[in-house]
């Protein structure tokens, strides 16, 4: 094994063998030959093409003169000991919101990098989620009040494909707060456990810590202070399962574990707050899984760093952090329950056609809006996301008219979401009008919601409408406040707000002043129990 000191070195331990009397690993700390300088302060170490893969999260020091960044040590001359050290790229960021972890891809061709949002984007080769991110929100900026992430700006923490020799850097996913570690599970679907703002809690814009699927081009939301994007907009993701309060540090997916069948399709995610390991048993559903969680190990304290499944099936574990002593354990089964593999996770056809579409999240492809444009309306949102993802690779010329005149309401919806996006504020009033064509009365609140957020990024985007428009989107949504519904109530204020409408104070201060049931405040402990 090799683990590396959160504030010092690289080291190897030989473990003893399950059963065996004397249980004290062989420690040996890793030097470079010919560099007598320490090297480690690693968050993320991976072994894969005959090399160690280091992902450095440090400010440089006189003890740890290295960098945050992304290194390479080899072994050029086969003695056992690394003898090339080889920096693939500088990471401008550090600390507990820096560069975490390294994950080899399902096909073991390149390498996946994750960073939280104090590390900045760096400049990539491509980008499976296109680079027109902005904030996005119509509400003014109500930053955190200590200082925390305000200066940090979109897409916040992301994940990078990375080929062998660090040349090639393609961004994946992001709008993540702290996403510190992710996974694969036995399909090739990436999993990306991110981190909630602990002193948000209580507050509307409040977002658990989460298991999210990190399909290509997903956007999850973050942005600083109040403007943390809801789940159920459109333009982002919602998670597989939200966890609670807490720390994340490690996740792995347990299928190569010698552990009973009901753990070879769960994902295993470290919580360093409260110390447990969360079970997280995944369930295809249409092209992405449904959770459910239990607890797999706690202790008090037990501080989670990170873990590993052994070539033994056993899981290995570390604790510590910042500066706790550090210790390793064991976890492994003995009982009668069979621990052979239980099979592979189904792919579901929803599952085919949304990898299908993401392999239009390239270049531009002149068949791919022929081959997508029919999904911006289908009832899976995954498929629906991947497919405007698909359109916003494309010129925008060449997919405007057709967008423009669409007539289905949510493939219209998703297609001038995506014109808003990539288009220009010479758009802007095209892009109302469809928008004031949808017949609220013949779709779904959830549908509704989508238009809503459509108005809300053509206004974040490109400001207020002309006064002849304003006037006519005023009164076609005021009608309808309040409606019956919590959120679309809240999209209705902040829309009618921004447009000034007159009637918009009274209903207001009406639906805030009825009588609602209070929700019990749980505690963080009973949060992560239930």
């Amino acid at each position: 094994m090799l683990a590396s000191d959160q504030y010092g070195g690289i080291y190897r331990l030989e473990i003893p063998a399950i059963g065996a009397k004397d249980l004290t690993p062989k420690i040996e700390k890793i030097k470079l030959e010919n560099d007598t300088l320490n090297f480690g302060a690693a968050h993320g170490l991976l072994y894969a093409f005959n090399s160690l893969y280091v992902m450095v999260n440090n400010r440089s020091s006189k003890s740890l003169p290295k960098s945050s960044g992304f290194y390479r040590l080899q072994d050029t001359d086969g003695d056992d000991q690394f003898d090339k050290l080889t920096l693939l790229k500088t990471l401008k960021g550090d600390g507990e919101h820096g560069p975490h972890s390294i994950k080899l891809s399902p096909d073991k061709q390149s390498l996946y990098v994750i960073c939280g949002n104090f590390t900045d984007l760096p400049e990539m080769d491509a980008y499976k989620l296109p680079k027109t991110w902005k904030y996005d929100n119509l509400f003014p900026e109500i930053k955190d009040p200590r200082g925390h992430a305000n200066d940090r700006k979109e897409p916040g923490g992301w994940v990078a494909n990375v080929n062998p020799e660090g040349t090639k850097w393609e961004l994946v996913s992001a709008g993540y707060r702290n996403p510190f570690d992710l996974a694969f599970n036995d399909v090739g679907d990436l999993f990306v456990y991110d981190a909630d703002m602990e002193w948000d809690f209580g507050l509307p814009w409040y977002r658990p810590t989460r298991i999210c699927h990190a399909t290509s081009g997903s956007e999850f939301g973050w942005r600083t202070g109040n403007g943390k994007w809801s789940a159920s907009y459109p333009d982002n993701l919602p998670p597989v399962i939200n966890i609670g309060q807490g720390s994340p540090t490690n996740l792995l997916y347990a299928k190569e574990a010698k552990f009973p069948a009901k753990y070879k399709q769960t994902l295993l995610a470290f919580d360093w707050s409260f110390g447990i390991i969360h079970a997280i048993h995944l369930k295809p559903s249409g092209s992405t899984y449904t959770a459910t969680r239990e607890e797999f190990l706690s202790g008090v304290p037990l501080p989670l760093t990170d873990g590993a499944i052994g070539p033994d099936g056993a899981l290995y574990f570390l604790t510590g952090g910042r500066r706790l002593e550090s210790d390793l354990y064991r976890v492994y089964y003995q009982g009668a329950e069979p621990t052979a593999s239980a099979g592979t996770t189904t792919l579901t056809e929803e599952n085919k056609l949304r990898r299908k579409i993401e392999a239009f999240h390239t270049s531009p492809n002149p068949e791919a809006i022929n081959a997508v444009w029919a999904h911006l309306g289908h009832s899976d949102r995954n498929i629906r996301y991947a497919a405007r993802i698909a359109l916003e690779h494309q010129p925008v010329g060449t997919w405007k008219a057709k967008a423009l005149a669409e007539t289905r309401p949510q493939a219209l919806t998703n297609a001038l979401i995506g014109l808003t996006r990539s288009g220009t504020e010479t758009d802007k009033t095209a892009i109302l009008n469809a928008l004031n064509g949808i017949n609220f009365t013949k779709i779904s609140p959830s549908q509704q919601l989508d238009v809503l957020r459509a108005y809300e990024l053509v206004f974040a985007r490109f400001g207020m409408p002309e006064p002849k428009q304003k006037s006519k989107i005023v009164a076609l949504l005021d009608a309808r406040y309040p409606s019956t519904s919590n959120e679309l109530n809240r999209a209705y204020c902040r829309l009618l707000v921004f447009l000034e409408a007159p009637s918009v104070l009274p209903k207001t201060l009406a639906l805030m002043d009825k009588k609602s049931r209070p929700i019990p405040m749980k505690t963080s402990r009973q949060t992560q129990r239930t």
